[in-house]
């Protein structure tokens, strides 16, 4: 199936959806300029084609995070090319509730492989739909903020949570106990 990419602005930045009739395949959150982010997407995305008005509802719910108006994600995600372990830890990430973290070791722990932190580190690395799969609401064991890759990094990530409501001071999050894991 062709791809397809929209780049539309939210408040902090340009944003990018890569997608097909299945759902959305990747999200590209704000850091990136608008040309950059096009060259980006068609360097990971080579002869998808650019569509500004598509994926209208993803677009807008994304917006709508960004202002504080949105607290979840309605629209399709594409999950088809992911491993059945790698599918497993996003469907329980996505259970974290808005404005609360979760660590590695509580992730590993639900996914039923308390030992397999590296594996669940690696998930995280390759989620390609960040906010609606929020990785940037897991933490290491003691509230630091730790493996964010995306343009922005960890300051992108405590801006995610300072968004949600969650302090962060020192790179470094309030974990409640039954939260770590």
């Amino acid at each position: 199936m062709n791809s397809r990419f929209s780049v539309f602005k939210v408040t902090p930045g340009w944003m990018g959806l890569v997608g097909n009739e299945r759902g959305i395949q990747r999200i590209y959150l704000p850091g990136l300029g608008k040309e950059a982010l096009r060259k980006r997407i068609g360097d990971e995305f080579p002869g998808s084609k650019e569509q500004p008005g598509l994926f209208r509802q993803a677009r807008k719910e994304l917006g709508e995070y960004f202002s504080g108006e949105r607290t979840h994600f309605e629209f399709p995600l594409e999950l088809s090319e992911v491993t059945p372990f790698r599918k497993r830890v996003y469907e329980i990430m996505a259970t974290i509730p808005y404005g609360e973290v979760r660590t590695y070791r509580w992730l590993a722990r639900m996914a039923g492989t308390p030992r397999a932190l590296r594996a669940v580190g690696g998930a995280n690395a390759h989620n390609r739909w960040p906010l609606a799969i929020p990785c940037h609401r897991v933490v290491g064991s003691t509230g630091q903020l730790t493996g964010f890759s995306a343009p922005g990094g960890l300051a992108l990530k405590a801006r995610l949570l300072e968004l949600e409501g969650i302090t962060v001071k020192n790179n470094r999050v309030p974990v409640k106990k039954g939260e770590r894991g």
